[in-house]
């Protein structure tokens, strides 16, 4: 048996849990860093900065503890209103800054929208990643040498909504290599909750216990319901309860949920106080981001469970309207804020069927290799959707293809999760 302390911490994170702190240090912990400057902002010090004509904000993804380097973290930066760049590294090697770069219309939510295929969905990502070859060559290199250990935490600071899980790492030489199959990957962003910013702390931890969940069974098939009761969970069926009953039960001064899950209808309005999971139906049964906002979820505070929000949009954010700020609110801000110690998100909408498919899916590889954490389950998944892909593909196929890259972990990439029935009930 290999002693747990002799392992590498990526190893340890990908096989093994571990928890997000609320600590106040600085960013990377960097003692070296030159001090802020009201002109020139502290960047981590493996990022070169001197022949730059125009500095990017400083770092402000806050970590508890200097970064092993298994794990490496991608920046994406705005540059003005229709612009990217990136940078990023890790203690070995860096991706210096890129130039500034076309914001693409890359937006899965958009595309599906504007109703293009997915196979044309899947050319175009084709396309964005050969004219990126500084993060191919970036992340190649460090696949070349972490191999399965490396972990990449995307930091996206924008709202362009770049599917950066379906960059493809040799495009035109080896189609299907896909970073999000290939890499473990989470994302992250600034989160406020109350007056800190919740730390990104890499260190083991797991999610045990009861499993509560909402399940919109009137107007979903929820097939997902089966493995829920095999894991006697605590179920809020629509058909039987009122959302607010749901609602009202997060809020209990409990501390024994591992998981709560979610399946129902979102939506993603252009207007941020009007952004709600629910019922498409009937309105009352509706739950809003901005009206959550105030309520004290008790029972999140107290598990720091994972969360997984399986509806249209519930991975989306986007700024507040009125408010000069580049803070990006939504469902996986409130969850996190609110104390959930991951959360599982949709980048656009997921087809009814394939929601309940992917969630069984989840809930079965988590029984199945309970040593693997939140975001290498979300890796495992991909990369076993792409392994099966056909060369002939159907519209039905193409379609579980862009629907198994919608789903994004915002977490740690060591949380694990062990869904083991504690002794529920099936039902309330």
């Amino acid at each position: 048996m290999v002693d747990k302390f002799k392992r590498s911490l990526t190893q340890r994170a990908i096989t093994s849990p571990t928890s997000l702190g609320r600590t106040k240090q600085l960013p990377f912990e960097a003692a070296q860093a030159t001090a802020p400057t009201p002109t020139t902002p502290a960047l981590p010090e493996y990022v070169e900065t001197q022949t730059e004509a125009k500095l990017f904000p400083p770092n402000e993804l806050y970590i508890t503890m200097k970064l092993p380097s298994e794990v490496a973290i991608l920046h994406v930066y705005s540059n003005g209103a229709d612009e990217y760049a990136l940078w990023g590294g890790n203690t070995v090697t860096m991706l210096s800054q890129t130039k500034p770069e076309k914001r693409p219309p890359f937006s899965l939510a958009l595309i599906v929208d504007k109703k293009l295929s997915a196979k044309q969905i899947k050319n175009d990502m084709n396309f964005f990643s050969v004219v990126n070859p500084e993060l191919r060559k970036w992340v190649k290199g460090l696949r070349s040498r972490f191999g399965g250990q490396l972990c990449l935490v995307i930091a996206d600071h924008t709202n362009y909504e770049i599917p950066w899980e379906m960059v493809e790492l040799s495009p035109e030489e080896s189609p299907h290599e896909y970073l999000g199959t290939l890499v473990t990957t989470v994302r992250w962003q600034k989160f406020i909750s109350g007056d800190d910013y919740l730390m990104l702390d890499l260190q083991q931890e797991q999610c045990c216990g009861n499993v509560i969940a909402y399940v919109l069974d009137t107007e979903l098939n929820g097939s997902e319901v089966i493995d829920l009761e095999d894991l006697k969970a605590v179920i809020y069926r629509s058909s039987k309860h009122d959302i607010n009953e749901f609602k009202a039960h997060l809020e209990r001064n409990e501390s024994s949920c591992g998981f709560i899950y979610i399946s129902c209808h979102g939506d993603f309005r252009e207007n941020i106080f009007e952004i709600w999971i629910g019922s498409e139906a009937n309105k009352q049964q509706r739950l809003k981001y901005w009206d959550l906002r105030t309520h004290h979820f008790n029972l999140l505070k107290n598990s720091q469970g994972i969360v997984f929000i399986n509806a249209c949009h519930s991975g989306r954010h986007k700024p507040h309207p009125y408010i000069p700020s580049d803070y990006q609110m939504g469902f996986v801000e409130l969850f996190m804020k609110k104390g959930a110690r991951g959360v599982i998100g949709t980048l656009a909408p997921v087809g009814n069927k394939y929601g309940s498919e992917f969630a069984r899916d989840l809930i079965k590889a988590s029984l199945r290799s309970p040593h693997l954490s939140v975001a290498a389950l979300l890796r495992e998944l991909r990369f076993k959707m792409i392994k099966n892909f056909p060369d002939q593909p159907t519209k039905e196929q193409w379609e579980s293809f862009i629907y198994t890259f919608m789903y994004v972990y915002y977490g740690n990439p060591m949380t694990v999760l062990r869904l083991t029935p504690p002794g529920g009930q099936n039902g309330v």
